[in-house]
């Protein structure tokens, strides 16, 4: 029979990458840690791990095993959270990731329904690009992060909560800011200000563009949105999601532009650690972040549509 032990130890060394380093992880001997993952290979009838000169890594049958155990993992500490919290109102700090282009627009909504309906949480936000924030929920240094089109990552959990379109944005007195609509290939002719390659927007943008045989006449990285907002009602265009700039289009300051041939959009998830104890603070806090979310959108706050998935 497998125990919940032995899993514990195996995911500690694919996270690791040793078994000493595992073993100093979870407190326990070498030879415990190795005597855990004999069991599991015996008890499943196939090779685990494979040792090397750097340390051990994964087999495919492994990967599989870890994968299906960080579902375990995710149950066990919510089964536990729940039951001995479920008569308390949720309470500690939550270390919540929010990435740039949507965290200026959504702290004003959330926050203070948050203090309100849940006064004993603490919230503190962290707002980095969505690549950094992966990382850092990765290695436990976040509860939570609202992360951007994810790709399958070993740990991680996530539910998508929005589908956002990107648009052209150029300034009110731009040849094209009559249009309602710009193909991809008429964007590389102008003169852009994006976000730097390690930026998630960038890399998804270029990546449609290498797709489609295109390459963009970037003038400048500026990491920097309110940067970029100054840029485009100087007389540069941008791509990216409209949400902070808000204020801007509704001034007539800033048009932005459907693009065509192809689309562009991206979908936003609220990711979390598969094995992380997630007590009720953490619970609560993204639940409530899921219906303020859902809240701007279907009030027109957020030009996005919801996610049914």
């Amino acid at each position: 029979m497998i125990e919940f032990r032995d899993l514990r130890c195996l995911a500690a060394v694919a996270e690791t990458g040793s078994v000493s380093a595992a073993s100093r992880k979870l407190n326990v001997t070498q030879p415990a840690m190795s005597a855990a993952i004999k069991r599991l290979e015996t008890d499943l009838k196939v090779r685990l791990i494979d040792r090397h000169s750097r340390g051990v890594s994964l087999t495919e049958e492994g990967k599989f095993v870890l994968l299906k155990s960080y579902g375990i993992f995710r149950e066990m500490a919510e089964i536990s959270s729940v039951v001995h919290n479920f008569a308390q109102a949720p309470m500690g700090t939550v270390r919540l990731g929010l990435p740039t282009t949507v965290a200026g627009g959504l702290i004003p909504a959330f926050v203070p329904q948050l203090n309100a309906r849940y006064p004993l949480v603490k919230l503190h936000i962290v707002e980095a690009m969505s690549g950094a924030l992966a990382e850092m929920l990765q290695l436990g240094r976040l509860d939570l992060a609202v992360l951007f089109d994810v790709q399958p990552m070993p740990g991680l959990q996530s539910q998508p909560i929005l589908r956002e379109p990107i648009r052209l944005l150029v300034n009110a007195g731009h040849p094209l800011a009559d249009r309602n609509s710009v193909r991809l290939e008429e964007i590389t002719r102008l003169r852009l200000v994006m976000p730097s390659d390690a930026n998630t927007i960038r890399k998804y943008v270029n990546a449609v563009c290498q797709a489609e045989g295109l390459t963009l006449d970037v003038k400048a990285d500026v990491d920097s949105l309110p940067g970029i907002a100054s840029l485009v009602r100087l007389g540069y265009c941008s791509v990216l999601p409209v949400f902070l700039f808000g204020d801007d289009i509704r001034a007539g300051r800033i048009k932005a532009i459907e693009i065509t041939r192809p689309d562009l959009s991206w979908t936003l998830h609220l990711a979390s650690r598969d094995d992380a104890i997630r007590p009720r603070a953490s619970l609560a806090t993204g639940r409530l972040l899921t219906d303020i979310c859902k809240e701007l959108v279907e009030s027109g706050a957020w030009p996005a549509e919801l996610d049914t998935r």
